[in-house]
C-alpha cells in the first residue's frame, strides 16, 4: 500500500488506479501539462473516455459536467458519471473467437 499523506490517494491506489504512466486497462489521472495549478486529466479504462478537471470540476468532451465541494470528490464523480452517462453509449468490444 502507499504511504501517501493523502488518503483518498490512498484509497485511488488500493482500487488499483494509478498515474499516467499505469497500464491502460485501469483508471488514471496525472496533471495536465499546461502548467496550471490543479488542472488534471482523468482516463478511463483502455481510454476510451478522457475527463479533464479544473481543481472542483469536470468537463467531458469540452462540456461542464459537474462541480463537486471538493477536488477528490468531483474526482470520485467523473467516474460515477463514465459508468451511469458514458458506458450505455459504447459500443460492446467484439466476441472472442476463443
Amino acid at each position: 500500500m502507499s504511504q501517501d499523506a493523502d488518503a483518498q490517494q490512498r484509497l485511488w491506489l488500493s482500487f488499483g488506479y494509478g498515474g499516467k504512466r499505469k497500464p491502460q486497462p485501469t483508471w488514471r489521472y496525472w496533471k495536465k501539462s499546461t502548467g496550471a495549478e490543479r488542472c488534471w486529466v482523468i482516463s478511463a479504462p483502455n481510454a476510451v473516455a478522457q475527463f479533464e478537471q479544473e481543481d472542483k470540476t469536470v468537463y467531458y468532451r469540452g462540456e461542464k459536467i459537474l462541480t463537486a465541494s471538493t477536488q477528490w470528490a468531483a474526482t470520485w464523480a467523473a467516474l460515477a458519471y463514465f459508468y451511469e452517462k458514458v458506458v450505455p453509449t459504447l459500443q460492446p468490444p467484439p466476441m472472442s473467437e476463443e
